[in-house]
């Protein structure tokens, strides 16, 4: 009994400690350690209401030199992919919500929209109003990872997230979409080593939708994958497909990059026969799933 005693003293104090750090920002400490390499989160509202808010976008990693946050007005018309047509960027979570997508489906969505792959979203109970000021923001992230440690989980989101809120706002401000991608798209280039060059890709889009091969080539090769070839096939395939050579596993990180591009999980099946065909060490097939 005794010995038990102990052991809850000392959870209840591990506990009081990081709950401690945790509110008067203490996140940073853990962001040296994060899991996270090159990634793309958003951050926005999984509410709707008449103020749409602010639709954040955050590039964070440990292989990020700079990790930087871009706001956008939560009022931002923009086309969402798979024939929704034009939404506000602030209405856009709570919509796929309604419908219960999945996270895979919203991710996608979002990947699509920015043109570039993006890893997760960090739903806020409510939006953001207050474009030039972090207040909100921190304290939504401390509350968040205060109830990750009750659940005895480490809050590396947040830890990676919470350091960015230390920035002046204004250079955070982006006035359009296309300014917002822009900026985007020049602070993901992404250097490869001399064995990761070798992951060269071909993207097949089987579908009766041209341009979607380019549309993906493009989403990729913004984070430093190396695409062969884009061609158009009369073959149609009813699932995507990513067939590669299993054999080489210093390319598995094109794998999540290719994913985040998908509306439904990407059917992976190795085939040296099909990557030989097309000299590439994988192959993607747009399928009927992808629009």
């Amino acid at each position: 009994m005794k010995k038990f005693s102990v052991r809850l003293l000392v959870i209840c104090l591990a506990f009081l400690v990081s709950g401690c750090l945790v509110w008067f920002g203490g996140l940073a400490f853990l962001q040296k350690y994060t899991p996270y390499q090159d990634e793309v989160v958003i951050l926005t509202s999984s509410t709707i209401t008449d103020d749409k808010g602010t639709f954040t976008i955050a590039h964070i990693g440990s292989e990020v030199p700079q990790p930087s946050l871009l706001i956008l007005p939560g009022k931002t018309m923009v086309t969402v992919p798979d024939g929704y047509g034009e939404y506000e960027l602030g209405a856009i979570l709570p919509l796929l919500n309604l419908e219960g997508k999945t996270e895979v489906y919203k991710r996608a969505v979002f990947s699509r929209i920015l043109g570039v792959p993006v890893s997760a979203f960090f739903a806020l109970p409510k939006p953001v109003v207050a474009s030039d000021d972090f207040v909100q923001l921190r304290r939504v992230l401390r509350q968040t990872a205060l109830t990750k440690l009750k659940q005895f989980e480490l809050p590396w989101q947040e830890a990676a997230l919470f350091p960015l809120l230390q920035l002046n706002p204004a250079d955070a401000q982006a006035t359009s979409l296309a300014e917002a991608q822009f900026r985007l798209q020049a602070a993901l280039v992404r250097l490869v080593s001399r064995s990761e060059l070798a992951c060269t890709l071909a993207i097949v889009n089987t579908t009766e939708e041209s341009g979607l091969a380019h549309q993906l080539a493009t989403v990729l090769e913004q984070s430093g994958v190396r695409v062969v070839r884009t061609t158009d096939t009369a073959e149609l395939r009813e699932q995507s497909q990513l067939i590669s050579d299993a054999s080489r596993s210093e390319c598995a990180w094109i794998v999540p990059l290719v994913q985040a591009w998908f509306f439904t999980p990407l059917e992976q099946k190795p085939s040296s026969e099909v990557t030989n065909e097309y000299r590439a060490w994988g192959v993607v097939f747009i399928g009927a799933d992808a629009h």
